[in-house]
């Protein structure tokens, strides 16, 4: 067949002449709108982005990253079940997208997926074993299972990959509050502590630790802290309440 900007003769095959670059058939238009969509995406246009999308996924329906980028663009709208097909597809073009595969294991834990979210993100770490936000979805996904040596595994991981990502710190220090480990804990949240003193669910934790620590000085200051912060946090007024009554 012809190119039909440079009219010299190019394999069927072909969807780029490799003389002049042009775009050739429905392959044109599909990347039209692919790069329309590129555009009202930066423009923050989510709506009409997704609509460009599907128009160059009809065009070009081998075409993993379209297929990605309108996941992408249900995610925001928050359409995760239809981000999950989207990104599946992508995925059977291009199975090795450690991109794609976070994506897919958010959208997975969105939808309460738990088991389904964890594979895909650990299918994203086996790609790209550096990916810091697998790790803290991993960690989180793996607290809700309930499943506490993993969530401290891929928390400890996250902070070894990413050290700046210090709210990891707060859910380790959950994590070992739940193990009975108060004093690794606290040295945990003390980390957040310097950043957001002022956090009634940090207090909170924080004055249970000291609780089973036996250390009721700073248990009953932390309890009350938090509930100076937040009068409604009902687990921290249980908790204080029924060490003043039995002391």
């Amino acid at each position: 067949m012809k190119c039909e900007h440079c009219g010299k003769e190019i394999s069927e095959k072909f969807s780029y002449c490799p003389f002049c670059g042009g775009i050739q058939g429905a392959h044109a238009n599909g990347e039209l709108y692919r790069r329309q969509g590129h555009r009202l995406r930066v423009q923050g246009k989510v709506r009409k982005a997704l609509e460009s999308y599907r128009k160059a996924a009809e065009l070009i329906p081998t075409d993993a990253y379209i297929f990605r980028c309108l996941g992408d663009m249900y995610s925001l709208l928050g359409q995760p079940e239809d981000s999950i097909t989207a990104y599946k597809h992508s995925l059977n073009l291009e199975p090795n997208s450690a991109f794609t595969w976070y994506n897919l294991g958010v959208s997975y834990y969105r939808c309460g997926y738990i088991d389904e979210a964890i594979e895909a993100l650990e299918r994203c770490l086996k790609v790209d074993p550096d990916s810091a936000m697998a790790c803290y979805w991993l960690g989180v996904a793996s607290y809700h299972r309930g499943n506490l040596p993993q969530a401290k595994k891929y928390y400890e991981t996250l902070l070894k990959v990413h050290p700046e990502s210090k709210i990891a710190h707060y859910y380790l220090g959950i994590v070992y509050n739940a193990f009975g480990r108060y004093k690794s804990a606290l040295e945990n949240f003390k980390v957040i502590e310097e950043r957001n003193p002022d956090d009634a669910a940090l207090n909170y934790h924080m004055g249970y630790a000291y609780f089973y620590l036996h250390d009721m000085q700073n248990a009953v200051a932390k309890l009350r802290r938090a509930l100076e912060i937040n009068p409604k946090h009902k687990a921290a007024k249980l908790l204080l309440e029924s060490y003043l009554e039995s002391s």
